[in-house]
């Protein structure tokens, strides 16, 4: 079989809604009480707008930016968590300017990525929140970002009837979604209204979810994937509006901090859909019990959805024994395959159903051929099937070399064809030639999307194996090498070439970097040189890796044309065959330690009464202890100036290390204080500050 067999069509949508502008403008007319999304915060607080409410603040947006920004200009959205980046982009809709989500704002940080998106897109204003400004240092910024219009549209009062009158067709752009991870060689992919309405359609068959307008009852969902992201934006926030229904939404530290909280909220609202990429679901059995399951009713959950990342096989098996006690069935998974190029969804089931797991040999699999075996088969490889195409998208395998669809059971590359694909990156002309425009050899007519994800077909079922392109996904995040390698190689003058990638522990991907010495400094302290590394790509990508690999002068595999051979190092590494100067790789954890187990500190009894370096000098002292049980840390690094990244300490763990704090501390901190007060020192005179003003009923912890 060519081609994946593409489900049978569903009526399209009401041919008058051309846009998304038109959407929210229908549903506003349509249910303007009825509550479109609800937002708790990291305390618990909570928010509900309506759709007349989103309506008329995304209108209060729109009418600030007609005075500042023309038609098809861009504005880059800067905002915390929380509703305020819906307003702002339906508010660019309405006003035909291009948003341009961005990642969250990290206090007192300069923002490389924000630096990088702006170069390239080339922004008139940037739309954030008044919380982000009184927070942020703009003079760490790039001037092109610094010198901006900022705006925040948090203080904008809400209005109606003042929308601007423009009418938008189905292939006028609607936004730019920068794909996660380089910041070297940002794209922006370009999403059309007409993009947008057809994979919000085909979301809605794939999930069989009902549209309000049809009179039948509309499911709520719950989310917390960041809305900069395209699942979070396009899943959690467009999806809802499109079938006017109820999207309840959680900010991600509050996922990460507190991670039951999603199924919790679940278990409260009732909500039948939601779901993550493969580490949520790994990371909630993780750091949930029995009896905090058993407490839950998720018997109403009927899809969870799982994909931006590689889906194994025992992460589904595992949630779904675990959470068996609160009422979840298994057969309500549903593994999907989708990339931003793609608007978001590519192929899934037709509802949830029962997971499909492919038993295959695995050193087959390394030949490019899927043959079945026996489960208890030692060369027995489980893969999941992220179902077929939907709603008329066209789904090839094709070999790279000879642009020829393969036969089932083939490897070859993953291209897509159909009303979903963007209209190719930002200013890009040259890629968008050779990504968007590839034809297969015997029908050269028809162009498709070439997505570099390597998979074959199996039973009209798709299954992934890998990528062809260099991208490494890590926790629903792609991080691109070239990007990590530079890192590493500013990190240290001892730091030569190298090569970063990915290897699979534990059901997981992580992060491998190989970096050759450079000869003038062979004699370096090299334990020193791995210290620079670690913390430069802890620093720079929050991402703590699982190897650092300091090679001798001119041991990397490289072209002829001196080009860093990936692949090959990537072997070499497995293989043991690299020629290894010094090496370092992460001990696996003793076990977390219970917060609550944790002394309470002494000071917190005299913390008024304490002179203040003596205080600080306390909190200080106690801090260094705490993290070094807490974090599972060598007590002989642990120094008060040492820098938190350096003991890769990255931003997951820095959101459980405040989580835990809280408790301790009787604070409640911002989730990323550690990346703002780096150090235990910093973070020792920060804390000494907020626990005086608390006890003075004067926190400034907002």
């Amino acid at each position: 079989m060519h081609g994946n067999t593409p489900h049978q069509n569903t009526p399209r949508y009401d041919d008058e809604v051309t846009s998304l502008a038109a959407l929210l403008t229908l549903r506003a007319s349509q249910f303007p009480k009825r509550r479109a999304f609800v937002f708790e915060d990291e305390t618990g607080a909570t928010v509900a707008w309506t759709y007349s409410e989103l309506d008329q603040r995304a209108q209060a947006v729109a009418k600030w930016l007609g005075g500042q920004a023309e038609r098809g200009d861009r504005a880059l959205l800067v905002y915390p968590a929380g509703l305020d980046f819906i307003a702002a982009f339906f508010g660019c809709l309405y006003a035909g300017v291009l948003p341009v989500p961005a990642t969250y704002p990290k206090p007192r940080r300069p923002l490389p990525r924000l630096d990088s998106i702006a170069a390239d897109c080339k922004p008139s204003v940037v739309l954030t929140h008044s919380s982000v400004l009184s927070g942020l240092c703009l003079d760490q910024q790039s001037p092109a970002v610094a010198n901006l219009n900022w705006q925040p549209t948090d203080l904008l009062e809400p209005i109606a009837g003042e929308r601007p009158d423009q009418k938008f067709g189905t292939d006028d752009l609607a936004f730019l979604q920068y794909t996660s991870g380089s910041t070297s060689e940002p794209r922006g992919v370009m999403i059309s209204h007409g993009n947008l309405l057809h994979n919000l359609e085909t979301i809605r068959q794939g999930f069989e979810i009902a549209r309000a307008d049809a009179g039948e009852p509309v499911p709520s969902g719950v989310f917390w994937l960041p809305a900069y992201h395209d699942m979070g934006l396009i899943g959690g926030i467009l999806t809802p509006i499109f079938v006017g229904g109820t999207s309840y939404l959680l900010a991600p530290t509050t996922f990460l901090r507190r991670p039951q909280r999603w199924v919790e909220l679940l278990s409260e609202t009732g909500a039948q859909i939601s779901g993550a990429p493969n580490f949520g679901y790994e990371f909630l059995v993780q750091k949930t019990d029995q009896q905090q399951r058993a407490q839950l009713d998720l018997s109403n959950w009927r899809l969870a959805f799982c994909g931006a990342e590689p889906i194994h096989p025992s992460t589904l098996q595992d949630f779904a024994e675990a959470f068996a006690v609160s009422g979840f069935r298994e057969d309500a998974f549903y593994p999907c395959y989708g990339m931003a190029e793609v608007t978001l969804l590519v192929s899934g089931g037709k509802g949830s159903d029962a997971v499909r797991v492919l038993h295959v040999d695995r050193d087959q699999l390394g030949e490019h051929k899927a043959v079945p075996v026996e489960v208890a088969s030692e060369q027995s490889h489980s893969m999941v099937g992220c179902g077929a195409s939907l709603d008329g998208q066209r789904i090839e395998i094709v070999d790279p070399q000879t642009a020829t669809a393969c036969d089932d059971g083939r490897v070859g590359e993953i291209w897509v064809r159909g009303r979903s694909v963007s209209r190719g990156y930002w200013q890009r002309d040259d890629v968008n030639r050779e990504v968007f425009g590839a034809c297969l050899s015997d029908n050269g007519d028809e162009p498709f999307l070439r997505t570099g994800d390597l998979g074959f077909e199996w039973d009209g079922e798709l299954y992934i194996t890998g990528r062809l392109k260099d991208v490494i996904i890590i926790r629903g995040r792609n991080h691109y090498p070239q990007d990590i390698e530079r890192t590493a190689t500013k990190s240290h003058v001892a730091v030569g070439m190298g090569a970063a990638f990915s290897v699979e522990t534990s059901r997981a991907e992580q992060l491998v970097v190989v970096h050759q010495i450079e000869r003038e400094h062979r004699k370096a302290d090299l334990d020193e040189v791995i210290r620079a590394v670690r913390a430069a790509i802890v620093e720079e990508h929050e991402l703590d890796p699982h190897a650092i690999v300091l090679i001798k002068p001119v041991s990397l595999p490289i072209t002829s044309s001196g080009k860093v051979q990936r692949q090959r190092c990537y072997q070499q590494y497995l293989a043991g065959e690299l020629a290894i100067a010094a090496e370092w790789t992460a001990e696996p954890k003793q076990g977390e330690v219970d917060a609550a187990e944790l002394p309470r500190p002494e000071f917190l009894n005299n913390v008024i009464s304490l002179e203040t370096d003596k205080l600080v000098s306390e909190i200080e002292g106690w801090l260094i202890r705490w993290l070094t049980i807490r974090a599972d840390l060598n007590p002989s690094v642990m120094q008060p100036d040492t820098p938190f990244a350096e003991l890769g300490i990255d931003s997951l763990t820095a959101v459980e290390i405040s989580q835990d704090m809280d408790q301790c501390l009787e604070l409640q901190l911002p989730p990323m204080m550690i990346w703002s007060c780096p150090t235990s020192r910093a973070l020792a005179s920060y804390l000494a500050t907020e626990l005086v003003a608390v006890r003075k009923g004067e926190s400034t912890t907002a």
